[in-house]
Formats: structure tokens, C-alpha cells, sequence
């Protein structure tokens, strides 16, 4: 049994100032995908004579998609091993991650007994107001759940409304092929050391997590970017990486992971630079499995394949050849 306390939650947060508007504005058409799609076509990262193929995926993406691709499943049947991406994990033992459990309840709580109301500035919570109506209805409870969770929860509420879903089951059926075709499976992992987990469970509970900027970007996102998410979730599933490309990429991501790894906690076990060691990480791996496989499997978030920080751009910057599907 691996339990990973509450510091760590990033690893799953899946995985992102304007003006008050009148709500109408905030109406989103459905998005409706029906039937098989395959998505986007691979990056294909050359050494020599061995390649590494890379799956993008994304989240969200639409609720009635049924994904399928044939070139996946001839790509993982031809090649050797399956690179992961990084993973982080807390080993703290079986029966001490049962007593854990018990000290985590109410970790998503404000300090003091707090509410949202109390925590966040006017402007800001009355907009929290008005999306709070439109996608969670009555719900009293979240008001004393800290920011970065409350918008959390707000958020995936939002993207199931307009016929979405972060949890898209593509890893999942991915690994399955790659079991099924017997490959090697590369797993990079940052293990982090908790000496004293059930003392930094105490001590995040009494903490304030400077998050106001994630919560912040959450509502902006579901104010101004709900209509563009359904076009690149559409995208995706055509397999029009083109399109995906041009439309703009906002994510709260960074500010709610920065919230996380950048208070005094996360700071004394030296997980400030966690998302930087990750990359780093898959691409040792990469390397590696460029020199000894003639194919290689994997798939990273297509936010990791676009932009300056790109990880293939930084294999290319090294002399790898990098083709990207159009």
C-alpha cells in the first residue's frame, strides 16, 4: 500500500483578475463527440536507428469519447519498453499509512475553523459566488474547504457540465496494451523522504497556503476559457494537433502546484523544484532508452510537448532528431 499525504497532492492535481460579467455570459454548449476517435498522431524522437514515440494527451476531454488508436497499438506492439511519465512517492509502510489515514480527515479545511469568506478578498469572492450558483448549486460545506480545493471541485463540476472529463481512462488503457504486448515498463520516480509525515499532516492543517492566486486563475479560467476548452478537446480527439497549437493554453496549474510545493512544509523536504526534477528525470530515462531500445513507448501531457518548455525541445537542443505530428 503506498499513501501519499496531503503535501503531495499535486502529483494528482489534475491535471490548471477579470471583471464581474452577468452570468449569461457564462453559457457553454456541450460538447458532444460520439463514436472512436484515435487523437493526435505521435512525436517521434530519433537516435540513430532507435526511436522513441511519444502519445500527447490531454485533460479534459469529451465525456462520450470512446478513444482507439491503431497506430498506438502498432507502435507498443513493435517496440520493446514503456517510458512512464515521472512519478512521486511518499512510502511511509502499510500499517503506518492506516494511522495516517486517521490524521488526514479534515486536511482540506481552512485553518481556524476559516471560511471562504474570511480567507479571500470581496472582488474576488463574489465572483466565487456566481460560479459557485451555476455549478454546485447550495453547496454550504465547500465554504470551509481552503481555496486551492474549493476551486478545485468547482472546476471539475464545471468541465462534467459542459459534457467533459478530466479523468479520460487514456493512460489507463494504454498500459494495458503495453502489459498485454509484454514491455519492459520504465517507471522514473522521485521518492520523497517523510521522516515525520503525521507531525507535517499537523503542521499543514494549522498552515495558510498562499493560493489565492491559484483560486484566482481558476475562476478566470471558467470565466473566459470554458468555450476554447471544448474546441481543443474536440481538437484532440480529430487528432488536429494544428489547431491545438493555436488556441491559447491558460492553466492554473502552475499557481496551484507553486501553492503547494512552495510553502514551509513542501520547502523543508526540498520539493520546491519537484516539477523540474520530473522533467529532468524522463529524460535521463529517454536518453537511456534511446541508446538500448529500438522502440520505445511513452506519452507526457501535451503541455509538456508544447511551448519553451517542451521536454523534446530540450532532447533536440542535444542533437535528438524531434518530428511533431501537424
Amino acid at each position: 500500500m503506498r499513501f501519499i499525504p496531503i503535501i503531495l497532492f499535486i502529483l494528482t492535481f489534475q491535471s490548471h483578475a477579470s471583471k464581474n460579467q452577468d452570468q449569461s455570459q457564462y453559457e457553454v454548449e456541450e460538447v458532444v463527440v460520439y463514436g472512436v476517435r484515435s487523437g493526435p498522431e505521435l512525436w517521434k524522437v530519433t537516435h540513430g536507428e532507435n526511436v522513441l514515440w511519444v502519445l500527447a494527451t490531454l485533460s479534459p476531454l469529451p465525456k462520450n469519447l470512446t478513444w482507439h488508436s491503431e497506430l498506438v497499438e502498432a507502435v507498443i506492439e513493435d517496440s520493446q519498453a514503456f517510458l512512464l511519465p515521472t512519478r512521486v512517492s511518499a512510502d511511509v509502510g502499510f500499517f503506518k499509512g492506516l494511522s495516517l489515514a486517521t490524521s488526514a480527515i479534515g486536511i482540506k479545511k481552512n485553518p481556524d475553523k476559516q471560511k471562504l469568506k474570511e480567507v479571500l478578498p470581496e472582488k474576488i469572492y463574489t465572483r466565487w459566488l456566481v460560479l459557485k450558483h451555476k455549478y454546485l448549486g447550495k453547496d454550504s460545506s465547500i465554504e470551509k474547504m481552503r481555496p486551492i480545493f474549493a476551486s478545485q471541485k468547482l472546476f471539475d463540476k464545471a468541465i462534467k457540465k459542459i459534457g467533459l472529463k478530466g479523468e479520460t481512462g487514456i493512460e489507463k488503457k494504454i498500459r494495458k496494451i503495453a502489459k498485454k504486448n509484454k514491455l519492459v515498463f520504465i517507471k522514473p520516480t522521485i521518492t520523497i523522504d517523510l521522516k515525520k509525515p503525521k507531525k507535517a499532516i499537523k503542521k499543514f492543517k494549522k498552515t495558510q497556503v498562499n493560493d489565492l492566486q491559484c483560486f484566482t486563475m481558476t475562476l478566470d479560467r471558467l470565466e473566459s476559457d470554458l468555450t476554447t476548452m471544448r474546441l481543443r478537446a474536440n481538437a484532440w480527439a480529430k487528432g488536429d494537433v494544428s489547431t491545438i497549437k493555436e488556441l491559447s493554453f491558460p492553466s492554473q496549474y502552475k499557481a496551484c502546484s507553486s501553492a503547494l510545493l512552495n510553502n514551509e512544509i513542501a520547502l523543508d523536504m526540498g520539493m520546491e523544484n519537484l516539477p523540474t526534477q520530473a522533467r529532468d528525470l524522463w529524460i535521463e530515462e529517454a536518453k537511456k532508452a534511446l541508446n538500448k531500445n529500438k522502440s520505445t513507448f511513452s506519452h507526457l501531457s501535451i503541455s509538456n510537448l508544447l511551448g519553451d518548455e517542451s521536454y523534446l525541445k530540450i532532447l533536440a537542443s542535444e542533437g535528438y532528431q524531434v518530428e511533431v505530428p501537424k
